[in-house]
């Protein structure tokens, strides 16, 4: 039912016409999947990444969009320069990959479908040097990431 499906979007899309900032700001429920794909910017990705593992109930899953840019242009942050677009959310894939007490994959599918399990004890590493980084140290981030296959996906998203 609707009842238990939020869609945040403060202009078009979602039922709740409110910024994400806002929504975890104000909200007080507990959420078994949630799905990350806002303004294409890392920061702001980072944000709702850390907000969500405090709304996740345990067994929860985050899925996020937009983790495998497949040019400089689908990177590009401002201005976009095409249709599609990533932005440097990337970073926070990065980031997840070399978190602590995590379960994390990247499916190989439409622009990259970034997967994500907390443990007990969970902590986010933040990395700084990110924020000045482009496409091309994306590429040799990239060699490191824990990308896998549709099909080893989903197996991924049914484990218990």
């Amino acid at each position: 039912s609707e009842k238990n499906k939020y869609g945040v979007d403060p202009r078009s899309g979602g039922n709740i016409k409110k910024t994400s900032d806002i929504f975890f700001n104000t909200n007080k429920v507990k959420f078994d999947v949630i799905f990350i794909d806002g303004l294409h910017e890392y920061e702001q990705c980072q944000k709702d990444c850390l907000n969500s593992m405090k709304q996740l109930n345990e067994g929860g899953i985050i899925f996020f969009h937009d983790f495998l840019p497949r040019s400089f242009f689908e990177e590009q942050k401002v201005p976009r320069k095409q249709s599609p677009w990533t932005g440097d959310v990337w970073k926070v894939a990065v980031e997840l990959a070399n978190s602590k007490n995590i379960e994390f994959k990247i499916i190989n599918i439409d622009h990259g479908i970034g997967v994500l399990k907390l443990k007990k004890n969970f902590s986010y590493q933040k990395i700084d040097k990110l924020r000045t980084q482009d496409f091309k140290n994306y590429l040799e981030y990239k060699k490191n990431l824990p990308i896998i296959t549709s099909e080893q996906g989903l197996d991924f998203i049914m484990e218990q």
